[in-house]
Formats: C-alpha cells, sequence, structure tokens
C-alpha cells in the first residue's frame, strides 16, 4: 500500500541537493504525545550527521516532559543524569519531501542510547517496534489504519490563542454529517489535504463533513503498523501546518466542547502472516478464522486495562458519552456503531475496527496495545467474543471503559499482562508520564466549571 514514488532514496535526495531543490531536512522522531520533535540541519550537517555519522545529538528530556514542554522527574531523564543526551538516527526508508515546503525534504528518526547501539527502551517508536517483533517471532504481522476526525475554526491561530479558544468561529454553522454542499464549501482546504498528503506520503482514502460543528473526518489508507503509526503523526503534523498557512485553527483534542461531539481515531486492524497471506477471515465459517477471533477476544478482555494507552489525556474522557458514538461499551458487534470493536470488511479486507480512540491518540502506544492485548489472547487461546445484536450502549451486562484517567490509571497499574508485554522499564516510564498529567490537571487548575458553579455561591 506504500507509493514508493513519493518517498526519496539517497541518489535522489542526493541529486535534490546538488541543485538546491533541498536546502533542508527536518529530522525527527515522534514524542509521548504524537508531536514530532527534532531539529532542522542543513544539507552538509545531514551528510554528516545522519548519514555518516553516529546521530543527531538531543536531550532525552523530550520523552519526559509534559505538554507544556515542563521537564517530568522519570529515569529516562531528569536532573540526576543531567538530562543526558540521546541520539536520533534517521530511518532513511521515511525520507521524503514535504509539499508545503518545496525547499525541505524530513525524515523519522528512531532514538538511541548516547553511548550505545541500543534504541531507547521509552521512545515510543521503540515500544511499537518491540511489539511488532514479539508478533514477528510467532509469524504474524499486522496492518492498521487510522480513521481520524478533527475540527477546524476560521479563527486565526494566534488571534484564537489570545481568546483562550473560547468562542471561536467554526467552519460550518450547522450540523452537515455527510452534507456535500458543506463538503463543497470546506474543499477550498480540505482538497488541500486530499492532495498534498500523497506527495507526503501519506495515502489518503477520502474526507467528508462529520457531524460536530467544523468537524472533519479523513480516513488513511492502510499500511504495514510502523509505516502507519508514522503516516498518523505526519498526517496531524501536515495538517496543523497547512491549516496555519490557512489562517485556521485546527484541534485534535477528544472533546473540545462538552455541548458538541468529540473527535475519534477509529484504528483498523487485520492479522497478516509474516509472508504476507491475509488470516483475519475464515472461508469455511465466512466470518473470523480461530486465530483472529482470539486476537479480537485479547482487545475486549483488555479493552479497560489497556484504556490509557487509547486515551492518553484527562479531556479524552469527557468523549466516553454513550449517545454520540464514543467506544464507550465493550462488545464486539457486526457493523454495529454501538459496540467499541466492530468488524467490518471480507475476506482479505477483513478487519476489526476499535472505536474507543479520540483523536488525541498517540498511534504508537494504541498500536502497542491493540498487539500485546491481541497477543496475549492468541497466548491463552481466548474463544471468539459472541457477536452482539442491538444497542450496546443500553445492553444488560455489557462492560463500559473507563471514564476518567483517574479510573483508567488504576486499571492499567494493575495489569500483569501489560507490564509483561513492555517490560518494567516501559510500563513505569508510561505509568508515571500519565501520574504526573493527572496531578497538572488535579492541583494546578481552576475549570470554567468551579468557577461558575462556586464564585458567588460558596
Amino acid at each position: 500500500m506504500t507509493d514508493e514514488s513519493t518517498l526519496l532514496d539517497l541518489d535522489q535526495f542526493e541529486k535534490l541537493a546538488a541543485t538546491g531543490e533541498i536546502n533542508t531536512v527536518v529530522c525527527a522522531t515522534p514524542d509521548p504525545y504524537g508531536r514530532l520533535v527534532g531539529k532542522r540541519l542543513t544539507i552538509p550537517a545531514f551528510r554528516s550527521l545522519g548519514l555518516s555519522g553516529t546521530g543527531i545529538n538531543a536531550s532525552s528530556f523530550i520523552f519526559a516532559v509534559d505538554l507544556e514542554m515542563n521537564p517530568l522527574d522519570l529515569p529516562v531523564s531528569n536532573a540526576d543524569n543531567g538530562w543526558a543526551d540521546i541520539r536520533l538516527v534517521p530511518d532513511v526508508t521515511t525520507l521524503r519531501r514535504v509539499p508545503w515546503e518545496p525547499h525541505a525534504a524530513l525524515v523519522i528518526c528512531d532514538a538511541y542510547e548516547a553511548d550505545s547501539d541500543t534504541m531507547l527502551a521509552v521512545a515510543p517508536r521503540t515500544i511499537l517496534r518491540q511489539q511488532i517483533e514479539r508478533a514477528r517471532e510467532q509469524g504474524l504481522a499486522f496492518k492498521f489504519a487510522s480513521e481520524l476526525e478533527f475540527f477546524l475554526a476560521a479563527t486565526p491561530p494566534r488571534q484564537a490563542w489570545e481568546l483562550g479558544y473560547q468562542n471561536l468561529k467554526m467552519l460550518s454553522d450547522y450540523r452537515s454529517d455527510y452534507q456535500m454542499v458543506q463538503a463543497g464549501r470546506d474543499d477550498w482546504f480540505i482538497e488541500r489535504i486530499r492532495n498534498q498528503m500523497p506527495g507526503f506520503g501519506v495515502s489518503i482514502e477520502s474526507s467528508k463533513p462529520e457531524w460536530g460543528l467544523g468537524q472533519q473526518e479523513v480516513t488513511l489508507d492502510y499500511c504495514d503498523t510502523l509505516e502507519m503509526a508514522d503516516r498518523h503523526v505526519l498526517f496531524k503534523y501536515g495538517v496543523k501546518q497547512l491549516a496555519h498557512a490557512a489562517d485556521l485553527t485546527v484541534t485534535f483534542m477528544a472533546k473540545p466542547k462538552i455541548d458538541d461531539v468529540g473527535s475519534s481515531c477509529h484504528l483498523h486492524v487485520s492479522m497478516w502472516s509474516s509472508d504476507g497471506s491475509p488470516l483475519s477471515w475464515s472461508e469455511e465459517s465466512g466470518g473470523m478464522s480461530g486465530k483472529f477471533g482470539s486476537f479480537v477476544a485479547g482487545q475486549l478482555t483488555h479493552a479497560a486495562d489497556m484504556t490509557l494507552l487509547l486515551a492518553p489525556t484527562v479531556n479524552s474522557y469527557k468523549r466516553f458519552q454513550p449517545d454520540q458514538f464514543a467506544g464507550t461499551a465493550i462488545a464486539l458487534g457486526a457493523d454495529n456503531r454501538s459496540c467499541a470493536f466492530r468488524l467490518v470488511g471480507t475476506g482479505p479486507s477483513f478487519r476489526v475496527e476499535n472505536r474507543i480512540p479520540g483523536g488525541d491518540v498517540n498511534p504508537y502506544y494504541a498500536y502497542s496495545a491493540t498487539i500485546a492485548a491481541g497477543l496475549d489472547g492468541i497466548a491463552r487461546e481466548l474463544p471468539a467474543p459472541d457477536i452482539f445484536d442491538g444497542n450496546a450502549w443500553t445492553g444488560t451486562g455489557v462492560p463500559i471503559v473507563p471514564t476518567s484517567l483517574h479510573q483508567a490509571l488504576r486499571l492499567f497499574e494493575e495489569c500483569k499482562m501489560a507490564r509483561a508485554a513492555l517490560g518494567d522499564d516501559v510500563f513505569d516510564h508510561l505509568l508515571s508520564s500519565s501520574r504526573s498529567e493527572l496531578v497538572a490537571f488535579d492541583s494546578h487548575t481552576v475549570t470554567d466549571w468551579e468557577m461558575r458553579r462556586y464564585y458567588e455561591r460558596v
């Protein structure tokens, strides 16, 4: 599913650099929030450090900060180790041009320890590589697709910041889900996404207006696991860049407004053999194969335990309202959107859709959680889940996902499968990072709700 023509091999890169068509290389790696962080290099520096050298030095603190860039006291980076350097080593298979920056190329880097050839264990890309390798050892591979939603406001970013993101003028004035009139009105901008992302190595399937005011949905074509996670973060990076240039403000928050729908990121996953044969579908049964049934069963079994990796922020849990199509009911449905897990497609396209994550998800963490939970189901030979028929939101005995970051943290902390699959260092890192986010909200924030409720009345 990869369009190789959008990527650059080193010979193509050198030809473009020699003519001056490219004069900058963005060397970036995904951080714990799914953002690209790194450095912009000159061509000589990229050659000497990224291609011939040992990598680009960066502080390990990029994996141990909160969203405000405040350093956290985590084992990977703290005052005691001096926020020591790590190395960003380009994965040259990801080198590509940036369509909206004609003179720039971008390459995704893996993070390595400063003094060894060992990848940094807690880097998101390393975490996902570890789960991919665990699957490969069992002769398995997976293909993923992210289906992302986001909101666009017709308020320029600087003005939106000064307004505290309150009372923004959204791109649409009324509900327009699937409406082609609104799609036509929005296409002056959305077509830039559809048409420029493929040139950025991010293949697009479709776009449409969503239910929320100013909300859009763009579906990415499926591909192998690591590449899909890379495309996911590149897509968000690109949309933010394009929106800023168009004087639009974009958010991938899970729930920007409590009185409007949230933004999802439905994750589609199918199972394949290491040699490329599809394994999800059984011609004999006309449905799930036995192994894929166990894989799906593992996801349902651990959905609550692993929600922390699917819903990473305090805001994520505001989206979990049963009447707004969020994946709150932990059940498996056949093309049933009231279920957190939904079977779609037939034959090689047969897959399960996880409807729990929001637009704020880090794909490296979410894909890792999916694989780890599924492999546990296979190891335990769990039977395929029953297919739920009807409204799962009101179904008797249907469990629901955690409804707060507090609850998700507690369940994750108690999950022995997650600790075993991820390893102690990664597990403790993820747990500590999430605790810091929760403390920041619980102890350092006064919300608008509190002001309205208590200011004059207590």
